[in-house]
């Protein structure tokens, strides 16, 4: 199983980019919130790119309903292009009251929209990527008279979907049908193993080779605490979500989202996801010192 890296904010990383390129990490993750401090994660990830040569670049997640697809999918393409072919494209529905706000959009669209939103969104930044010329007609987006998009990406068809899932809904049947890969955050492996499942049997349903559709999750980190401290990291973060106005259902967690511990204890709790079908391990990092001890003590142990 691989091990990635997700961070708020990477100023703690500028002048170490070397540091970070040369590590066991396979990639470098962004956060899409603008009601946060954090920069605007497609322009950043460019500058990160110009400064890297070897890590995988992406979003965790980009929130479908606050772009259009000419302008996201040109900024993708734009970070692989200087990335040569390392761009990860994580794309969702968004759900935090407070990020629709700084894009003008108002209140929050509901679910039912935000979702045809991202399935449109997918669909025709895919015919923008892989067309000459594209076409493409929905209830909330249209590509006519030929749109063109410059540059291309790099990667052939284009870069890796991942599309952020939590529950098996109708996000989930979308990401059998569009997606490369899921991502899930901060849910324990055993929610995993059973979404997985899940996956596997829509897959199936769909006509769908179940091991084309990678799985990957994102999960906390709290170096030399225990259990009881776990518990209380992921209470504030479910409080706070569940009051940003994301679902119930989908911020069903505890402290098995959670890598705690020493390194031995983390690598065990890491490999309970290897167990439940994860192929990736997204940790949240906010220092170098962090970063260094994860590539040092438990990277090897996975």
């Amino acid at each position: 199983m691989q091990l990635s890296m997700i961070v708020m904010n990477p100023a703690f990383l500028e002048g170490h980019w070397d540091q970070l390129d040369a590590s066991s990490f396979e990639a470098l993750y962004l956060v899409d919130h603008p009601y946060m401090e954090t920069p605007d994660p497609w322009p950043m990830l460019a500058y990160i790119a110009g400064r890297t040569d070897r890590i995988k670049l992406g979003t965790h997640v980009t929130a479908a309903p606050m772009h259009h697809p000419t302008e996201l999918a040109s900024a993708v393409a734009t970070v692989d292009m200087v990335s040569k072919g390392r761009v990860r494209m994580g794309i969702g529905t968004g759900y935090n009251h407070a990020d629709f706000i700084p894009f003008g959009f108002g209140p929050r669209p509901p679910m039912s929209e935000r979702l045809g939103r991202l399935d449109e969104m997918i669909s025709a930044m895919k015919q923008l990527w892989t067309n000459d010329k594209a076409e493409f007609e929905g209830d909330y987006f249209q590509l006519k008279g030929g749109a063109l998009l410059r540059p291309r990406p790099v990667q052939d068809p284009h870069p890796p979907i991942i599309l952020g899932v939590n529950i098996p809904g109708r996000a989930l049947d979308i990401a059998v049908d569009q997606a490369d890969e899921i991502n899930t955050w901060q849910l324990g492996a055993d929610a995993v193993a059973d979404l997985a499942k899940a996956a596997k049997e829509r897959c199936i349903s769909a006509g769908r080779d179940p091991a084309s559709l990678r799985l990957t999750s994102d999960v906390l980190l709290l170096k030399g605490g225990d259990e009881k401290g776990a518990q209380e990291l992921v209470q504030g973060i479910r409080d706070g979500a569940r009051a940003g106005g994301r679902a119930v259902q989908a911020t069903d967690w505890d402290s098995s989202g959670v890598l705690y511990g020493d390194a031995e204890q983390m690598i065990q709790l890491a490999r309970r996801f290897a167990d439940a079908g994860v192929e990736e391990l997204t940790v949240t990092v906010y220092t170098i010192e962090d970063m260094d001890w994860l590539n040092t003590e438990v990277i090897p142990g996975l």
